[in-house]
């Protein structure tokens, strides 16, 4: 199941990637877009134990791309892909917690985006995201090294800044709602958190 689900998120990705390359080769000036970013990745805690323990990837600087397509004006299909790298940590009451390992983080999802400029060069304009996509998990420790892909929601509310007719500036907030999956991991079900991971990220928004 896991992987039927990556394949299809990772196609959906894809196509929706492709699907914007074509769109500035075939519709040039309908407003497609791609947008290389930079931020960071605020995680939530995928388990809480007893006494104020719990388990989680550390906050990490991340990397992206995001393309879209306009379907109508003020709507679009937008696909994303972004990387994080960060620490695996076990929280620890009174000392903080202890780095155990490293994690890396794979996200990716196919939305729809409501607003922006919608065919306005320039100005300020709000946008919202809704969709849906994965995030996959290489995490790696001194004495073994396991991979981890779970479902994640996705909901983010942003900013366009247009600067000239083909460029603007995008900041945006980004929420992955998702579960670690430990069965993935480990080979059995032990039921974590409903965690929300914040993306924080500003970028140059290309339109064509």
């Amino acid at each position: 199941m896991t992987f039927s689900f990556v394949r299809f998120a990772a196609g959906t990705a894809a196509a929706t990637i492709f699907l914007t390359g074509s769109a500035l080769d075939a519709q040039t000036g309908v407003g497609a877009h791609l947008t290389p970013y930079a931020g960071v990745l605020l995680t939530g805690n995928w388990y809480d134990g007893p006494v104020g323990t719990n388990i989680a990837a550390t906050n990490a600087p991340m990397l992206g791309v995001q393309g879209g397509i306009p379907l109508t004006r003020g709507v679009s299909l937008v696909g994303n892909l972004a990387y994080a790298s960060g620490d695996l940590r076990i929280g620890l009451p009174l000392f903080g917690g202890v780095n155990v390992g490293s994690a890396t983080i794979w996200m990716y999802d196919a939305a729809l985006e409501l607003g922006g400029l919608a065919g306005r060069s320039r100005g300020i304009a709000p946008f919202v995201q809704g969709g849906i996509g994965g995030m996959t998990n290489d995490i790696r420790a001194s004495v073994f090294e396991t991979r981890a892909t779970n479902v994640a929601y996705t909901a983010g509310v942003g900013v366009d800044v247009g600067v000239s007719d083909g460029l603007l500036v995008r900041v945006q907030a980004k929420d992955w709602i998702g579960r670690f999956n430990s069965e993935d991991a480990i080979g059995f079900r032990a039921e974590g958190n409903l965690a929300h991971n914040w993306a924080l990220t500003a970028g140059v928004k290309l339109r064509f």
